[in-house]
């Protein structure tokens, strides 16, 4: 196990001084260790290889608890990314040296078990995701400074929480029982700055700064860094005392961020900021999730919070590896508007895993997203019928928001996929990215295969974690469906609700398979609406979204300008609004400071440095 953790430490870095000589030989090197971080991963899930900590000086590093289902969720994750860099870009080596970096600051984040190590090595991952964003020249300016300013709005907010956390319990281990929500909700912060909620999702950080990025960038920011951030607040909340108001706050922060997130993503025209957007979306219902956890943990009930805790696990592995294939479709064309977007002449077989994928984001039943979606809507179900009427509202809204949101995302991911794959005499892009994408689309489609024994690995080793342990194992067999392939919901007696993910996968091929047979031939032609804008043989990508438009000016910001006798749809960039109005803020209070202070006046200047004086001395002794 010792050496385990020191391979699981030292293999990542191995990559970087490879990188400098060969970027093909890094990948596939980086292919060699997030194989074997997996391997290592699934076998210590099942039980044959034992978990611990091994120290190093006054550091730690650990392999236990929910890092060990995350290992597996990022490994693969970083696996996609370093397939599709070795068949899309496989001679830049200044790049390979910094998704290198980014890795394996990741993975050292992931298995930190001492909160100083994990703020090194998480300012460690956004500096070099800031220098992945803008290491070539033609990139814009301002993505780096926006993904970084960001980055360290998080990190300020970690140290805040860290410090809070070593002052209530005296250790600088993680697991130790913090029991103070105040210090909880801090570190919660910092975490949640990583994924782009509600309200950071107005400023649009999240989708600039990941849709600027290369595309192994774009994959890491949006599967990667989102879920290590997501394993963060999970790995805090499990050892420390639940907070009934904290629980509520988070279902409410994502129900809104899932639900903002999917009508942003759903307007946008961007092939790297629309699945940003759904990034965000996915987020919120993770966040839904960790708040659900929170209350039932408090309410004693290890069943339930087992459930969602398996809920939060399918749910993050599904939007994980669904989004790293989709940030690969999008390297399809150098050109990321979708209404000009061509599919560069994909393979069938490729097709057929970038539509496994956008399904997989839709939330639709039975691919793994939408296990993830039954689970979440499921708990929240639940939750609405308990006897605590505040709690009971609380999950109605959310589950409203929720659904809303989840039905929102099939004419996003309808609309992506459409114009992602359409046909071009071009195929050299298609036979780059077609590897990727079936790797991808069988690893994704493995959810809903063998969905079961991902059900049964993950709630078997869910029954080990302090503050949930049960060995409750939410699969049954119902009227002709034999074990294991029902997967249920708890309920006080019996069952609440089920779902046969691998029965109703063969049951939609056959259907799918003999409509085809028995159809051919007999298409038929219908009159195009074009969402109110010109006619045209084909709707095109920003017809999809024109309704919503609309109908929610006020959300989007937008207005209707006439030009002639032509309308459209005019959207302002919020971003850039709230940033510009910080800056003439900043600059009016800056002009004010310099005429008190340095106006000539020696006495000014000396109270300048007088209060600047006791200020350090302040920060120091604080």
């Amino acid at each position: 196990m010792i050496y385990l953790l020191l391979f699981l430490f030292v293999l990542p870095f191995l990559s970087l001084p490879i990188s400098l000589f060969s970027a093909r030989l890094s990948y596939y090197f980086g292919i060699f260790f997030t194989l074997l971080n997996s391997a290592i991963a699934i076998i210590s899930m099942i039980g044959y290889l034992s978990t611990g900590t091994l120290l190093i000086g006054n550091f730690s590093i650990m392999l236990q608890g929910p890092n060990v289902t995350f290992l597996l969720i990022i490994s693969v994750v970083e696996f996609l990314v370093f397939v599709f860099s070795l068949f899309y870009m496989p001679q830049d080596r200044k790049l390979a040296f910094f998704v290198g970096l980014t890795i394996a600051s990741i993975n050292s984040v992931l298995i930190s078990d001492n909160i100083i190590l994990f703020l090194m090595f998480w300012e460690s991952m956004t500096i070099s995701g800031y220098l992945m964003i803008g290491f070539k020249k033609e990139t814009k300016s301002y993505p780096p400074f926006v993904f970084i300013s960001f980055g360290e709005l998080s990190t300020v907010f970690l140290i805040l929480g860290f410090a809070g956390y070593y002052v209530s319990t005296g250790s600088l281990l993680l697991g130790a029982a913090l029991t103070n929500p105040y210090i909880l909700l801090i570190i919660i912060l910092g975490f949640t700055f990583k994924m782009g909620i509600v309200p950071l999702q107005m400023v649009e950080w999240l989708p600039i700064a990941h849709g600027n990025s290369p595309t192994p960038g774009s994959i890491l920011f949006s599967a990667a860094m989102t879920t290590l951030a997501l394993y963060g607040i999970v790995e805090f909340v499990l050892t420390s005392s639940s907070n009934f108001v904290l629980g509520l706050i988070l279902m409410v922060i994502g129900s809104f961020s899932l639900l903002f997130g999917s009508i942003f993503a759903l307007s946008s025209e961007n092939s790297k900021m629309l699945p940003a957007y759904s990034t965000v979306e996915n987020s919120g219902a993770m966040i839904i999730l960790v708040g659900l956890l929170i209350v039932w943990k408090g309410m004693n009930d290890p069943v339930m919070a087992s459930f969602i805790m398996l809920g939060i696990f399918i749910y993050a592995t599904a939007h994980a590896w669904a989004k790293s294939s989709v940030f690969i479709l999008s390297s399809i064309s150098d050109n990321n508007n979708l209404p000009t977007m061509r599919g560069n002449g994909l393979t069938p077989y490729a097709r057929v895993g970038a539509a496994v994928s956008v399904i997989s984001l839709m939330g639709l039943a039975p691919l793994g997203g939408g296990i993830g979606e039954w689970l979440l809507l499921e708990s929240l179900f639940i939750s609405s019928i308990s006897s605590n009427l505040i709690f009971a509202v609380v999950a109605i809204i959310s589950g409203s928001m929720a659904a809303l949101g989840a039905g929102i995302t099939i004419p996003t991911f309808t609309k992506y996929f459409g114009f992602t794959t359409r046909k071009n005499d071009n195929s050299e892009i298609g036979h780059r990215i077609g590897t990727p994408l079936k790797i991808s689309g069988t690893i994704i489609l493995s959810l809903t295969v063998i969905a079961p024994a991902y059900v049964y690995m993950y709630s078997k080793f869910i029954g080990t974690f302090v503050g949930v342990g049960t060995q409750t194992i939410f699969l049954s067999s119902l009227k002709g469906i034999i074990y294991p392939f029902l997967l249920y919901s708890p309920a006080n007696v019996g069952f609440f609700g089920f779902l046969s993910p691998t029965f109703d996968i063969l049951f939609i091929f056959l259907t799918a398979l003999i409509v085809s047979l028995l159809s051919r031939g007999n298409d038929r032609k219908i009159p195009v609406w074009n969402g109110g804008i010109d006619q045209s043989e084909e709707m095109n990508s920003f017809a999809y979204a024109n309704t919503l438009r609309i109908i929610l000016k006020k959300v989007y910001l937008s207005r209707e300008e006439r030009e002639g006798s032509k309308y459209q749809e005019r959207t302002f960039d919020i971003f850039w609004i709230f940033m510009i109005d910080l800056a003439k803020l900043y600059s009016r209070l800056s002009i004010k400071f310099g005429k008190f202070f340095m106006n000539g006046n020696i006495n000014r200047y000396v109270q300048y440095i007088i209060i600047a004086l006791f200020l350090v001395l302040i920060m120091v002794v604080i």
